[in-house]
C-alpha cells in the first residue's frame, strides 16, 4: 500500500503545485486587467470603479490561496515519503510561507476598508 502511495505522490504533488501556480497567475492576470481598466477609466475621465486597495486585495487573496496549495503539496510529499532532510526542508518552507501569508493578510486588512 505504501508503494502505491509513493507512486501516486509523484503525480499528485506536481498537480497540486500546478494548481497553486495557476491560482497565483489568475490573481496576477485579474490584477493587471483591473488595473488597465481603471487606468482607461481615468484616461476617459469616467468615475473610477475600484480603488487600488481593492485590486491589491483581490491579487493578495489569490497569492495566499496559491501559497496554501504549495504548502499542501509539500506536506503530502513529506508525509508519504518522510526523511529528516525532507522534514527539515518542509519546516523551513512552511515557516517562510506562513510568514508571507501572515504579512500579506495584515497588509490586505490594513489597506482595504469594507
Amino acid at each position: 500500500m505504501h508503494e502505491l502511495l509513493i507512486g501516486w505522490v509523484r503525480y499528485i504533488v506536481p498537480a497540486i503545485e500546478i494548481a497553486g501556480v495557476a491560482i497565483v497567475l489568475w490573481g496576477l492576470l485579474e490584477g493587471i486587467i483591473r488595473l488597465l481598466y481603471q487606468a482607461w477609466r481615468v484616461a476617459v475621465r469616467s468615475p473610477v470603479g475600484r480603488s487600488l486597495g481593492q485590486i491589491r486585495h483581490a491579487i493578495g487573496e489569490k497569492v495566499v490561496l496559491g501559497l496554501e496549495f504549495f504548502i499542501a503539496g509539500d506536506v503530502i510529499q513529506t508525509v508519504v515519503v518522510p526523511s529528516w532532510e525532507s522534514l527539515g526542508i518542509l519546516a523551513g518552507i512552511v515557516a517562510i510561507r506562513t510568514a508571507i501569508v501572515y504579512f500579506l493578510d495584515l497588509e490586505m486588512r490594513g489597506r482595504v476598508r469594507a
